[in-house]
Order: structure tokens, then C-alpha cells, then sequence
């Protein structure tokens, strides 16, 4: 298996405090949630330009997670803790600053992951609820919530193709945890990894002709990128500790990811090389 990067990887922040799920608001700004304190993990935006940081939600004192935002950047989804255990999936429209809670049937569900479509009119996620554990998708008023699959284990870490058109997502239907893709209805579901391992948290790149994720099929969980059809895996350089949490720049050239090495979580950025 052949190496996507060999230049030295650009470390974005420098605390060591976890951090999940990392996404772009625009080429200079990222949204992260950050374990601020023992009680508290809150979703931040972070400048590319001075490396300066702010709570994305000052206001909030219950958990924040997974930021997603629309391309146009207008809307904004994000998981938040409500009674706990719950979940429930907050989608705010920035521009008219309206904001729209899906909350789940059941008083333990959970949703996680949001992913806008590529116009921003739905937003999928995975959803932990009477139904088991699905990709699901609601328009983003937080209504006509359509169930896009039913099968048994896990699907989890949905990612909407740029076109709109497909979902890449991970489950573990097959007994082990894989990367599939379906049609943005729930249609047409195929597999694109076969590893002995872990295979999870799909990204898409800009472009709609690679998908990163990540995967543990080496022994420790590191970032591989292949091409939309499951050929051409390859791991993004040979990394100490673990990389999670796969996210895309803008150009399409560099990669997101989460470091975790030490007992210390940072971000850092990776030239893809392909």
C-alpha cells in the first residue's frame, strides 16, 4: 500500500485538549468540538490566519458535537445534548437566524453526524432510536424525517456526495465495520471496503472522486483516501499515534485530521500527494 503524503504535516493547534469531528466553515475558518473542561465539550471556530479561537455557541452550557455546515454557509447543524443521554439535532438558518430542533422518539435516541445535501434543502444523520441504529434524514426545518436504511448492526457516520446525488456511510451490517454508498434516497447500497478492520467516518473530497476515512486495517487507526468506486486505497503517510476525523480543505489538496499522540489531541494539516 502506497503513501498519499510525504511532506511534513502543518499543526494547526497546539493545547492538546480532545478534540472530535472537524469541519470547514470556509477556507480560512474550522469548527471543532473541544473537551473545554471535565464538564464541558463545545463546539469552537477556529481562524486559519492567527490561529485565534471562539465558542461557535457562548450561550450554551449542555454538549456540543459534530458541526456541519451547508456549502453556501447559511445553515448550521450540530448534535446537542438535551436530557441525558439524548441527542437531539439543532439545524440553524445563520442568514434569518431561525433555528429547528429534530428531537427522537425515544428518551435514550441519540443523533449524530449531520450532513447537508448539496443544496441545503436536507440533512442527514445517523439516528440511534426505536428503529435501532439508521442513517436517517430530515429537511432542515427539522421535518419529514425519512428512515434511508433498515438493516441490522450499526450504520453510522453518513456523508453526503458533493452532486447531492449519493451518502457514503459506515456499518457494521456485514459483522465488521465498512464503508458503503447508496443512493441519496437509501437506494442502491453497495460496498466499497473489504478490511479485516475498522473502515469509518467517510469525507468526501470537493471534486465527488475520493472519499477519506478511517481505519484501523494496520494494526492503529490512521487516514486512507481511495477513489469513489473503492479502488486505489491508499494511507495518508505513516503517521505516529492516531489520525481520526477526516476532513477536506477547500482545494482538495490537503486533509483535516485529528492527531491524538501522548495524551495530546490536535489538528493538523496534510498535503494529499496523488
Amino acid at each position: 500500500m502506497r503513501s498519499s503524503s510525504t511532506t511534513p504535516a502543518q499543526r494547526l493547534t497546539h493545547d492538546g485538549q480532545r478534540k472530535i469531528a472537524p469541519a470547514f466553515i470556509s477556507a480560512g475558518e474550522i469548527a471543532v468540538a473541544v473537551h473545554t473542561s471535565p464538564n464541558l465539550v463545545a463546539i469552537e471556530r477556529l481562524w486559519l490566519g492567527d490561529g485565534s479561537r471562539e465558542r461557535l455557541h457562548p450561550t450554551l452550557s449542555a454538549h456540543q458535537f459534530d458541526p456541519a455546515f451547508s456549502r453556501d454557509g447559511r445553515f448550521h447543524a450540530f448534535c446537542l445534548s438535551s436530557t441525558s443521554p439524548q441527542l437531539v439535532l439543532v439545524i440553524q438558518d445563520l442568514v434569518e437566524k431561525r433555528e429547528h430542533v429534530f428531537r427522537p422518539r425515544e428518551a435514550r435516541a441519540t443523533a449524530r453526524c449531520p450532513t447537508f445535501s448539496h443544496d441545503g434543502s436536507r440533512v442527514a444523520f445517523s439516528m440511534s432510536d426505536v428503529s435501532g441504529h439508521q442513517i436517517a434524514s430530515v429537511n432542515r426545518e427539522g421535518g419529514d424525517l425519512r428512515l434511508l436504511t433498515n438493516s441490522p448492526g450499526l450504520n453510522i457516520s453518513p456523508a453526503f456526495s458533493p452532486d447531492g446525488r449519493q451518502i457514503a456511510f459506515s456499518s457494521s451490517r456485514g459483522g465488521d465495520f465498512e464503508i458503503y454508498l447508496m443512493d441519496a434516497d437509501g437506494g442502491q447500497i453497495r460496498q466499497l471496503t473489504h478490511s479485516p478492520g475498522l473502515d469509518t467516518r467517510p469525507a468526501w473530497s470537493r471534486d465527488g472522486e475520493r472519499i477519506a476515512f478511517t481505519s484501523n486495517r494496520d494494526g492503529h487507526y490512521q487516514i486512507y483516501v481511495m477513489n469513489v468506486d473503492g479502488s486505489g486505497t491508499r494511507r495518508l503517510g505513516d503517521q505516529r499515534g492516531r489520525l481520526d476525523y477526516a476532513s477536506w480543505y477547500p482545494d482538495g489538496e490537503h486533509l483535516l485530521a485529528v492527531s491524538e499522540a501522548g495524551g495530546k489531541s490536535d489538528l493538523y494539516l496534510f498535503d494529499v500527494l496523488l
